[in-house]
C-alpha cells in the first residue's frame, strides 16, 4: 500500500497514515511518501511495535512502515510530581495524565481523537496552543476550554 502526503497539511498526513496504518496487515508494508521527515511519528510508530525504514529521495521523504508482529496498545509511564494544563501542555500526555480529558477535546472539536490509534500518535505531537491553532479555534473558547481542563486537576 503507497500513500502520498506531501501536499498535506498537519495534521492530515499523520491521519492518512493512521487511517492506512489500521489497513495493515501482517507482511504488508506501507510507503507513505512525504515533504517532511515524519519526526514525531517515529518514535510513536516504534513504541507501538511497528518497524520503519525512511529514507530521503528526489521526491521527498519515503517512509517504510511494517507491521512487525508484535504491534501492541501500550500506555506510556508518565512520571510527573506536578502536571500543569496550560497552552504548552502536550495533548498526548494531558491524556495519559488526564484520560477524561478526551471527552472534553472531543466536545471541543478534536474529533480526530475518536480514532484509537490516530489518539497513539497525533496528540503527542501537539501542544494544546497547536491544536487550537488547527482547529482555528477562538481565543475565548480556548479559555473556556483550558477551564474546564484545569478542573482536572483539582478532582
Amino acid at each position: 500500500m503507497r500513500i502520498d502526503v506531501r501536499d498535506l497539511e498537519p495534521p492530515q498526513p499523520m491521519i492518512r497514515v493512521v487511517q492506512a496504518l489500521e489497513k495493515l496487515q501482517e507482511g504488508e508494508v506501507l510507503e507513505v511518501l512525504g515533504s517532511r521527515p515524519f519526526t514525531h511519528l517515529l518514535p510513536r510508530l516504534s513504541e507501538m511495535g511497528y518497524e520503519y525504514q525512511l529514507e530521503e529521495t528526489e521526491e521527498g521523504y519515503l517512509l517504510k512502515v511494517w507491521h512487525s508482529g508484535k504491534a501492541k496498545e501500550e500506555k506510556l509511564s508518565f512520571e510527573e510530581p506536578e502536571f500543569e494544563i496550560n497552552e504548552d501542555t502536550n495533548v498526548g500526555k494531558l491524556l495519559e495524565r488526564f484520560p477524561q480529558a478526551l471527552e472534553i477535546l472531543i466536545r471541543y472539536g478534536f474529533t480526530p481523537l475518536k480514532n484509537p490509534i490516530l489518539r497513539k500518535i497525533l496528540p503527542y505531537t501537539v501542544s494544546l496552543k497547536q491544536a487550537k491553532k488547527i482547529r482555528r479555534m477562538s481565543d475565548e473558547k480556548f479559555q473556556e476550554m483550558l477551564r474546564e481542563l484545569k478542573k482536572l486537576t483539582e478532582r
